[in-house]
């Protein structure tokens, strides 16, 4: 299942978002994630969090590289499980500067500073300043704690990409 969600999407309430240092690559970082809240949350939702979750990727490329996933959570209502929450986990848009090379300033008490480059001579950019998560409204309110804490995990586990180069790191 692909799904298409765009950033300005109306209907999105932004719930939290991480700045992503530019070092850190967007394809890997997000490819992970998605590696682990697939695992934490379809393989793990229902034990957990006492809810059915689905994780799907969105803006999926033709390389198969995507920004990002969605997380459906499931309850039962009227007798029949249905849709109670989304959650929309993306790298934004916006295009950040990014630098190879780092030059002290020419001579001792120069004003400049510290001059940043590309050895290529262009200027170069990625794309995705920040990870987002945002919720599709309306929302059932009945689940706000469990998405408080799936954010949480969320949250930790980009702390342990950040320090180790894995989400996975959290739980050795």
């Amino acid at each position: 299942m692909r799904a298409e969600i765009i950033e300005t999407s109306p209907g999105l309430q932004e719930l939290c978002k991480c700045e992503i240092p530019p070092h850190i690559g967007r394809v890997d970082f997000v490819k992970q994630m998605y590696r682990w809240a697939d695992m934490t949350y379809t393989d793990g939702g229902l034990a957990t969090f006492g809810k059915r979750m689905e994780i799907s990727a969105i803006n999926e490329n033709q390389a198969g590289e995507t920004n990002g996933y969605l997380i459906s959570v499931f309850d039962f209502k009227d007798g029949e499980e249905q849709v109670v929450a989304e959650l929309i986990c993306q790298m934004d848009q916006t295009l950040i500067q990014t630098y190879d090379t780092i030059l002290p300033p020419s001579k001792p008490g120069d004003i400049e500073g510290i001059k940043k480059m590309n050895r290529s001579g262009k200027d170069e950019f990625i794309e995705g300043e920040f990870f987002v998560i945002s919720r599709k409204l309306p929302t059932d309110e009945t689940v706000g704690s469990v998405l408080k804490v799936m954010i949480k995990r969320m949250m930790s586990a980009i702390n342990a990409y950040y320090a180790f180069g894995s989400p996975f790191s959290e739980e050795f």
